[in-house]
């Protein structure tokens, strides 16, 4: 019984592979080029000093990079973050898991390709492998299909949560292309190579596409096998040149805020006199003010409106999106950047003071973000700003005066302050007199 297997350029010309290699290394370079001018943006920040978690031995390096790493490891690819968040988070873990299921199998199929140049018997898409290479890709495939195309279906119903950009559509739509694209490359094959037995039932879907096609020649097939593997083909380069330029960005943004946010809820950083001394302000008031790691997450942001349905003051009619402020510094420091460094005014300008008050630091958008955004650390550092410059005004102000004067936010006499803990044994729920 003859192995199972196929060639990994099986019906491609040597010319036609050559080709595909430089269009693959352009598509590289462009990519490169995109990740590069977002990593200038990030550098406008104040660092991070990275560098410095690299010193001392392996079990020092280690224990710092841990927590990074686990959040990686069980957020990112584990999708933790997005689970229990109904149909959405569902067709987001099918979709992901379809498209890392593919990216594996494609990295494979070239590790096989190179090692068989080496040497043929380094070869090992073959046999049992092979059976369950191919079908393994097969039902991911379908998957990842169903997760676009719900996704898709979103964008039309365009729900107010979510953010919409242009090239959304190219996304979507060069996704679905991609994997019908590739199941028709798959059939054709299955057509003009003519596997018999397990070597072509392991492709349950491939099969069915060829039986579509059974009406064509064995030339036919393979007129048809090579123009549809070079749409495919490209369709695989534009993809990867896109990232940068498109909200795919996330693939590597996501993970890297992952690795480098400091979950640290409820907790403030103080600012020492040192600091005010060295820097001589207080907060930030120019988009260079945040950290480098700080101007990254901004382009981790997928737009998903999370942050928004958890956000109380937002729900509540207050003028604070969460997303939105996200959405306005990150264009803040692109602007920033195109103006050679001359920043437009923060505040007021960009972010209104009574966005920046009518957050509650709930914290609630940051712990239903997929990638640990932290909105609330961004809103507090431009209060401190304002704060500095005797820009606090209303409920807050008037608490902070009530704090000075009576050591309560309520202004109660010294010897009452603590009256209205009395009611707590006949009503449970009670929890503070009225402002």
């Amino acid at each position: 019984m003859e192995t199972a297997t196929r060639e990994t350029f099986g019906n491609i010309p040597p010319s036609s592979q050559a080709v595909f290699y430089v269009i693959a290394v352009l598509s590289m370079v462009i990519f490169g080029y995109g990740l590069w001018r977002r990593y200038r943006l990030w550098r406008l920040g104040q660092p991070i000093n990275l560098l410095q978690s690299l010193r001392g031995g392996l079990g020092a390096m280690w224990t710092r990079f841990r927590p990074g790493a686990r959040r990686v490891l069980v957020e990112g690819l584990g999708q933790q973050r997005v689970r229990g968040r109904g149909l959405a988070g569902s067709a987001h873990i099918v979709m992901f898991a379809g498209f890392m299921m593919l990216l594996l199998g494609t990295t494979l199929l070239e590790i096989d390709h190179l090692a068989a140049m080496i040497s043929p018997e380094l070869s090992f898409h073959r046999g049992a492998y092979y059976v369950i290479y191919e079908f393994t890709l097969d039902v991911f495939g379908l998957f990842f299909i169903a997760g676009c195309t719900y996704f898709l279906w979103r964008r039309i119903k365009r729900p107010a949560s979510v953010g919409h950009r242009t090239t959304d559509w190219y996304v979507l739509l060069s996704f679905i292309a991609l994997g019908i694209t590739g199941y028709l490359v798959e059939g054709l094959r299955i057509l003009w190579q003519q596997p018999e037995g397990i070597a072509a039932w392991c492709s349950p879907v491939g099969l069915g596409v060829a039986k579509l096609f059974s009406n064509l020649t064995v030339a036919d097939a393979r007129t048809a096998h090579f123009a549809v593997w070079w749409i495919h083909a490209l369709l695989v380069f534009g993809f990867i040149a896109s990232i940068p330029f498109t909200r795919l960005l996330h693939f590597i943004t996501g993970p890297m805020n992952l690795f480098l946010a400091a979950p640290s809820l409820g907790q403030l950083r103080p600012v020492t006199m040192e600091e005010v001394e060295a820097t001589e302000r207080i907060g930030v008031s120019d988009i260079r003010h945040f950290t480098q790691q700080q101007l990254l997450s901004l382009d981790a942001c997928m737009e998903c409106g999370r942050c928004e349905e958890a956000c109380p003051a937002y729900l509540m009619g207050k003028p604070l999106s969460p997303k939105a402020v996200v959405q306005d510094l990150r264009g803040l420091l692109e602007k920033t950047a195109a103006a050679g460094g001359k920043a437009p005014a923060m505040h007021e300008e960009t972010i209104k003071a009574e966005t920046l008050w009518s957050c509650t630091t709930c914290n609630a958008c940051v712990e239903v973000c997929p990638v640990r955004i932290d909105q609330v650390a961004l809103i507090v550092d431009m209060r401190r700003h304002l704060v500095s410059e005797g820009g606090l005004s209303g409920t807050a102000a008037t608490a902070l005066r009530r704090m000075q004067s009576a050591a309560n936010p309520w202004g109660l006499p010294v010897n009452e302050r603590a009256a209205w803990t009395a009611s707590l044994n006949q009503n449970p729920h009670s929890q503070a007199p009225p402002a």
